[in-house]
């Protein structure tokens, strides 16, 4: 028997007991289970007092006992375009910049921009090398140019680009993994040691992109009443993040011309530590058949081929 035919069958022996109709019985058994799942608190909560003045870079908040610390956020930037002031936050903020400099929001994998935040907020919480240097991105944020802002991220990014991929053997077998294994390590962490507001905040924000990862892998029903497959778009933010360093440091995002005179698509694009691309993912052009004769089209099948940067032209350059 279900728990909703157990709670109708309780329902209808309490109103025959008492003497009440069905629906205040229902009632009273909501309210009764609700007192004795609601978990009671230890102790009220307390009030915390937040200084008006910026700390520091450093400052433990010892120099202000009783309240919590307050350090600089592109919020502060005023005067700042906005644009710039949101990409140079992180997690959220930074990943929403990205994806709508290049994805359109009406696509269907924009919504999963938060799949980028996650990445973004995990390197910087498991790799802090790459996280941007305070002082340098308050220059930048400072300095209005968005230019400037993303050379300061540009460590995160680059290290994101080189996590995510479009191989589904490498999203299911390294990328998720390490994902879980964040997501696991965030729900069972203690918020109670940040010692400023924003650190707070940040853990909240990332809480909130924590629920989106659980529900994105639970099978939901959609308005049509049937379930929605499990999932997320992951092949998305590696696109987007493949085409902002290309902006920066050149490359190639589409046709090509191998070594070897076969013409290609670029599929993803493989980053090193700095510079330019050092290889890319692509999948050979060949002539298409079925309704797309006289045309040069992808090659279905597999994850492509892996070709060193030098090995690549553009499609129209001369042999």
């Amino acid at each position: 028997m279900t728990a909703d035919k157990h709670a109708k069958r309780a329902a209808r022996r309490l109103a025959e007991r008492e003497g009440i109709s069905y629906t205040a019985a229902r009632r009273r058994l909501a309210d009764q289970a609700g007192a004795q799942s609601r978990p009671v608190a230890a102790e009220p909560p307390q009030l915390v007092p937040i200084v008006r003045v910026l700390c520091p870079d450093g400052c433990d908040g010892s120099a202000h006992p009783g309240a919590v610390c307050r350090f600089w956020t592109p919020e502060d930037a005023k005067g700042v375009p906005y644009e710039v002031r949101e990409s140079a936050e992180l997690p959220t903020g930074r990943a929403y910049q990205v994806a709508v400099r290049y994805e359109s929001q009406s696509s269907v994998a924009f919504p999963d921009r938060w799949l980028l935040a996650l990445v973004y907020a995990m390197l910087a919480d498991q790799e802090p090398e790459v996280r941007p240097d305070r002082a340098a991105l308050r220059a930048a944020v400072e300095s209005g140019d968005q230019g400037e802002v993303d050379a300061a991220m540009e460590p995160l990014d680059r290290a994101a680009a080189r996590l995510l991929t479009k191989e589904p053997d490498h999203w299911w077998g390294v990328v998720k993994p390490r994902l879980d294994a964040y997501v696991d390590a965030v729900e069972a962490d203690d918020h109670d040691r940040w010692p400023a507001w924003q650190e707070i905040d940040y853990r909240i924000r990332i809480g909130r992109l924590v629920d989106q990862w659980r529900r994105a892998w639970t099978k939901t029903r959609n308005w049509n009443g049937y379930y929605d497959a499990p999932g997320v778009l992951w092949l998305a933010p590696k696109g987007w993040l493949d085409a902002l360093l290309v902006d920066r440091h050149g490359g190639h995002l589409g046709q090509v011309r191998l070594a070897d005179g076969r013409p290609a698509l670029v599929y993803a694009v493989e980053w090193g530590e700095a510079g330019p691309p050092v290889g890319y993912r692509v999948r050979e052009l060949v002539p298409g058949e079925h309704g797309n004769v006289g045309r040069l089209v992808p090659k279905l099948g597999g994850d492509g081929e892996r070709v060193a940067a030098a090995d690549c032209r553009p499609l129209d350059e001369p042999a």
